[in-house]
């Protein structure tokens, strides 16, 4: 039982992104036969190039595996644990956790307060965010707990947060904004976000983004992941100061970005107004 506790976010994952694990392992079998077959015809160029192979999808394999390891398992890096640090959260706050599909962080994150209160919004829309592998994510989230007076569950939408203007002192979106491929549905949520942040409320986003490390462990996928100066654009855009971040072993990167008060926003816009 201890076993299944320890690993069960890297399995969940593993099973949502099944189909890159599973050409990984084919691959593996392929340079194993491929080895065995050069070998018995006396191929030595075909060999040394199926041994090349062989140790690339090993260290491709095992990459993957620690990086959902320490991404998504307790004994992991926990980057929502992090993210809640970095708010400076007390135990007696109001907070909004934007989901998609880490129901497991918000439980975690939630069992910290006493007083407090998480409202868990879940903005899933299959039209803006198509991937299968998230689809297959959350058919295994566990069941919200209902009878917590800790937790609120609320379904909402990126143009529309079910709560009240400057409700909540924190939001966390932890891999919630790549999801949306579309620029303007990332701004669209951070506009929603800063209508229901509190004056100098924390706005904690955690993201993986293109660093060597990404692009190492998931290869030409690395590519496709945003660059750390697309998110600090976004954030600025939107109309919130960067105070904040942190690097998690070139994996993900962890942003606190406070919304400013009335003086300190109209100061932000000039700047962006001229150009």
């Amino acid at each position: 039982m201890s076993q299944v506790s320890r690993y069960q976010g890297a399995l969940r994952h593993i099973y949502a992104y099944w189909p890159r694990y599973a050409l990984l392992y084919a691959g593996l079998i392929t340079a194993v036969l491929l080895i065995g077959i050069s070998a018995n015809q006396g191929w030595m160029g075909l060999l040394l190039l199926s041994v090349a192979l062989l140790i690339t999808l090993c260290y491709a394999l095992a990459g993957a595996l620690w990086a959902v390891h320490q991404l998504y398992d307790a004994a992991g890096l926990q980057p929502h644990q992090l993210l809640f640090d970095m708010g400076q959260i007390r135990e007696t706050d109001r907070l909004a956790f934007i989901d998609l599909d880490k129901r497991p962080q918000a439980l975690a994150l939630g069992r910290r307060l006493t007083s407090g209160q998480v409202t868990v919004i879940d903005v899933y829309n299959p039209q803006l965010t198509p991937g299968q592998g998230l689809a297959r994510s959350r058919a295994r989230l566990p069941q919200p707990l209902l009878n917590d007076p800790r937790f609120v569950w609320r379904n909402g939408r990126i143009d529309l947060l079910p709560l009240p203007n400057e409700s909540v002192s924190a939001v966390i979106l932890y891999e919630v904004l790549s999801q949306y491929w579309q620029v303007g549905d990332q701004e669209m949520l951070l506009r929603e976000v800063r209508r229901v942040l509190t004056p100098n409320g924390r706005l904690l986003i955690a993201e993986r983004t293109r660093t060597r490390n990404n692009i190492l462990l998931m290869g030409p996928a690395g590519l496709s992941l945003a660059p750390l100066t697309h998110w600090r654009e976004l954030l600025h855009r939107a109309g919130f100061v960067i105070r904040r971040e942190q690097n998690l072993s070139g994996l993900i990167h962890c942003l606190r970005a406070d919304k400013p008060v009335a003086a300190q926003a109209q100061q932000l816009q000039l700047p962006w107004g001229d150009g």
